[in-house]
């Protein structure tokens, strides 16, 4: 039974060791591998795809696959694999990456063979690199008209293309095919498309780049602009406010979540908040002084007459403010330069459940100027108003007011309005939540007139009206 017991364990220490050294044997390599030839070009071009011919001869073991891998320096930037049936002669391409900022230079191509038990060879080769430069390149607009874009002289790398282009133009720019002109059979020019992916200019995005421009030239031109080496382009969304009108840009000051500007407007000025495109959609823009434009909402039309006024952009309360800077007048029939309102807690801009005044007078607001003497304020019921209980007032401050009764005479929708003790503008009928309420003054008549109606919505503005 002993002898039997051992020569059972004996058996089983051999099928062990047999199975453990076939385990290991099928890692080992067997046969042999051989690059016999690698040939290539000397010279190459970011964007190119670099050929190459190689041959390849195995023993023992059947030769089974091939990669080539590029290195710009010590960083592989490049691979591609292939299927090796047999010995024998084989061709294959390499991508030579367009990168931004990359100098020109030596790349370090290797060519790297195995047989199906991993036996394996290498050769590599040296290849100088340069940027292309082109002689032009494609500016593609969204609505596919082409434009040229030529070199600039003096600034290596750099494009441009001077047109009548719409301020807000939306573009992609392609790079032609390139080619030296020495008909080297082991290049391939490709051809390059630029986009935009969050925010810059990428390669290969999808997304159209967003050029908005400040303004035209004399010529009612003006240039967009891409250097191929840092693949920067101009002209990029500045942080301020556009006068499409008047032809000029004010950047913005301020800091933290309050910036403003200081400026004239004039009567119809359309403008555009600039280099806040992404959130640009959830932003309050006060209807009593900005109708949106038809069909462009980013463009916003200048209700009010010609004057200094103060664009304040909070982006604390995602808003866009307005104030009037003229100081009010003294005159005793309330035929003032300017007319603000001051109320309770349920009144305020952006709305009053964010900023109400509730009796602040640094928390007024303005009505609009229409005209030297006519004034409009609107308010969304529910969400700039809820309670009725507020005045007009000649100054940012206590001082000139219209108190009624006696002050006004109701033109349209008296029914809405009634007048507290102390002259406040009250609710008579219930002011219809959702609706915009529209409150106008006359100021040259004594009484003023006054309009008061709700409306389902705002129309827009349109260009050319």
């Amino acid at each position: 039974m002993r002898n039997r017991f051992l020569l059972g364990m004996m058996a089983l220490s051999l099928i062990g060791m047999t199975s453990c050294k076939d385990e290991i044997d099928q890692f080992d390599d067997h046969g042999s591998s051989t690059i016999v030839s690698f040939a290539g070009t000397e010279k190459a071009y970011m964007g190119d795809s670099i050929t190459f011919d190689f041959e390849v001869k195995s023993g023992g073991v059947k030769i089974n696959q091939a990669k080539v891998q590029l290195y710009y320096g010590e960083e592989m930037v490049s691979e591609a694999f292939y299927s090796l049936k047999a010995d024998g002669k084989y061709s294959g391409k390499v991508l030579a990456p367009y990168q931004k900022n990359t100098p020109d230079g030596e790349a370090k191509v290797i060519l790297r063979i195995q047989n199906e038990r991993f036996s394996n060879d290498s050769k590599e080769m040296t290849v100088a690199i340069e940027r292309p430069k082109y002689q032009t390149l494609k500016l593609v607009a969204a609505n596919g008209k082409e434009y040229t874009m030529t070199p600039v002289p003096g600034k290596e790398y750099e494009y441009k293309a001077r047109e009548a282009f719409s301020l807000d133009m939306e573009a992609s720019i392609v790079a032609p095919a390139y080619s030296d002109g020495t008909g080297n059979p082991y290049l391939q020019g490709n051809e390059l498309k630029f986009g935009m992916d969050n925010g810059k200019i990428v390669l290969n995005a999808t997304k159209n780049i967003g050029f908005e421009n400040t303004g035209y030239g004399e010529d009612g031109k003006y240039e967009i602009t891409f250097n191929t080496l840092t693949f920067e382009g101009s002209p990029f969304p500045k942080f301020g406010v556009r006068f499409d009108t008047q032809n000029k840009f004010l950047e913005f000051d301020g800091s933290g979540n309050v910036f403003y500007i200081e400026t004239e407007f004039k009567k119809d000025d359309i403008i555009k908040i600039s280099g806040v495109k992404e959130e640009y959609a959830d932003y309050w823009k006060n209807p009593t002084w900005f109708d949106l434009v038809k069909e462009d909402e980013t463009l916003l039309h200048f209700r009010g007459r010609d004057g200094k006024y103060k664009l304040t952009l909070n982006k604390g309360m995602n808003a866009i403010m307005m104030e009037q800077l003229e100081k009010a007048s003294s005159s005793s029939t309330q035929n003032a330069t300017a007319m603000w309102v001051i109320g309770n807690d349920k009144i305020g801009f952006p709305s009053y459940a964010q900023n109400n005044i509730n009796w602040n007078t640094d928390k007024a607001f303005n009505l609009v100027p229409l005209t030297d003497t006519k004034y409009e304020l609107i308010l969304l019921v529910g969400q700039n108003v809820n309670g009725v209980n507020f005045k007009f007032f000649g100054q940012k401050g206590w001082g000139l007011e219209w108190k009624g009764p006696g002050a006004y005479t109701a033109k349209e929708g008296g029914d809405y309005i009634k007048y507290a003790s102390d002259g406040n503008f009250n609710a008579n009928a219930t002011w219809p939540s959702g609706k915009y309420m529209v409150m106008t003054v006359e100021t040259s008549t004594s009484p003023n007139e006054l309009w008061v109606k709700a409306l389902d919505e705002l129309p827009p503005y349109e260009m050319g009206e």
